[in-house]
């Protein structure tokens, strides 16, 4: 493994693996809580705690708010000096580099109907660069992580890309959102790629397609108007398994970006995701 450190923000890599020996347990925990809370809600014994935020599909529970707090707690203990950015309402900014950026349940329109699988992820970004990633993904019921210069692993198990594959020969996944039903764009990005590819599927957790990828049960992933929490772990997860995460709108501050053109996979197969999308912008704009 190549040692990669960064003395000047305080995040050696014996501290970062340190870190991440403890959030591997920590998000093990809690997604194997709320998938017991769903079960127990979804068979009359309790309340989800259910509402929707921008669409029927764009859903918040109790469990996702339960988790998130449950894990600021943990992680200003570990972490004080970093700030937070998480999905439900989390915005803490502090002077210096570090950001923990949590998406406490990801998929939760599957957790909440008990389609697989919802994640836990957990990202530390500094300086812009994401460090460290930790995700739960329940359907494997296993925790995958990745330190940058470190490698990317599933639980005990170091994931080792095999030779890539050209995209006739690829399995793609996106996951369409409203907004990209509503966009020409999106639409005419989903149709030319899905006729270069073996297939797509769609995970409704985009953290778990960085997973797929990693584990190599997939090719590339791409999705638009993502939000750093849905990114920040599967950024440092893609890039270690061999892969590359690109955002075609290159914000200057990913962290709080209000959308994410994202592209994640082997990188010669993001490149031709990446011509495909600004084509058709040309087009669109034309």
């Amino acid at each position: 493994m190549s040692e990669v450190t960064t003395p000047e923000t305080g995040f050696d890599p014996r501290r970062l693996l340190i870190l991440k020996d403890l959030l591997v347990d920590h998000a093990r925990d809690l997604g194997r809580w709320a998938a017991a809370f769903a079960v127990r809600a979804r068979s009359g014994d309790g309340d989800m705690g259910m509402s929707t935020k921008t669409s029927p599909g764009d859903m918040v529970t109790f469990a996702d708010a339960e988790v998130q707090r449950r894990l600021v707690v943990v992680l200003r203990e570990l972490v004080p000096e970093a700030g937070f950015v998480g999905e439900e309402g989390l915005d803490e900014p502090v002077s210096g580099d570090a950001t923990w950026v949590i998406d406490p349940i990801d998929g939760t329109h599957n957790f909440v109907r008990g389609y697989p699988g919802f994640c836990v992820s957990i990202g530390l970004v500094v300086a812009g660069e994401s460090l460290l990633g930790v995700i739960y993904d329940s359907v494997d019921d296993a925790v995958y992580w990745a330190v940058r210069g470190h490698g990317a692993w599933r639980e005990e198990e170091r994931l080792q890309r095999p030779e890539p594959r050209a995209m006739a020969h690829a399995l793609i996944g996106t996951n369409f959102s409203a907004a990209s039903a509503r966009s020409t764009v999106d639409q005419a990005v989903y149709t030319e790629l899905a006729r270069r590819a073996a297939g797509v599927r769609s995970s409704g957790a985009c953290c778990r397609d960085f997973c797929l990828f990693a584990s190599h049960r997939s090719d590339l992933f791409w999705q638009f108007g993502l939000k750093s929490w849905d990114v920040a772990a599967g950024m440092v997860l893609v890039r270690e398994a061999g892969g590359t995460m690109v955002f075609g709108d290159a914000p200057q501050d990913w962290v709080r970006a209000p959308g994410l053109a994202t592209f994640a996979g082997e990188p010669a197969l993001v490149e031709e995701a990446l011509a495909v999308w600004r084509e058709a912008r040309e087009v669109r704009q034309a």
